[in-house]
């Protein structure tokens, strides 16, 4: 369990983050790290988000178990009736997971697993922060591992109060099941897995794309 002085240090952080103002016409550093991302370029990336994080570890995210910014605002927001909000200049947790992101796609997965560990450890109950980190353990040979962590993703998912944001997530994480069943070539199971996340997303090619690869290399 987390300590009590864990997260009303995190508390405090975010009450004085909710003051920031979000209506900045230049980008923030995180921001340009999302879309230097999107635009193919990890290691430019990388080279933004590194100093966010390192600052963090420093002082905010020194003790592994302190709460990410968005997690404490999300508390402060049910308990104390305020309207929180996270400056995207300091959410050091989605610097981390831009970080994790990054190296996966520098194919760099033994890295990317201690980024997002640790990432979940400041959230374990975020179902995207779990998504990319079973992915990179995947990636990186920890296969009944990685179906371990989409199931805990899949579970976590299907408590968000969005009925949009739950269908979406628990896809993700079935179609990530199903990946990782085909690598331990449980055929089987991972149609299972492909079908019931066509349930939460009917439309998604790559789900249809992995069952008819499934069926071209199943031995029957």
């Amino acid at each position: 369990m987390r300590s009590l002085k864990s997260i009303f240090v995190a508390l405090a952080a975010i009450a004085a983050l909710g003051s920031a103002a979000h209506g900045q016409e230049k980008l923030s550093d995180l921001e340009r790290a999302r879309e230097l991302l999107k635009d193919g370029k990890p290691d430019q990336s990388l080279a933004l988000v590194d100093p966010i994080i390192a600052q963090a570890l420093a002082k905010d995210a020194k003790d592994p178990k302190a709460m990410c910014p968005g997690a404490a605002a999300a508390v402060l927001q049910k308990y104390m009736q305020g309207n929180f909000v996270v400056s995207v200049e300091n959410d050091w947790c989605e610097a981390m997971l831009v970080k994790g992101y990054a190296l996966n796609e520098l194919k760099r997965p033994a890295e990317a697993v201690q980024v997002l560990e640790t990432l979940v450890g400041h959230d374990p109950e975020n179902a995207q922060y779990l998504v990319e980190y079973a992915y990179a353990v995947r990636v990186n040979g920890g296969l009944e591992r990685s179906l371990e962590l989409y199931k805990r993703a899949e579970r976590i998912a299907s408590k968000l109060q969005s009925r949009e944001s739950a269908a979406h997530w628990r896809a993700v994480a079935l179609r990530g099941e199903g990946y990782s069943y085909i690598d331990l070539q449980r055929w089987d199971d991972a149609v299972k897995a492909y079908e019931r996340s066509l349930k939460f997303e009917p439309d998604n090619d790559l789900a249809k794309s992995e069952l008819r690869y499934i069926e071209e290399h199943r031995v029957h």
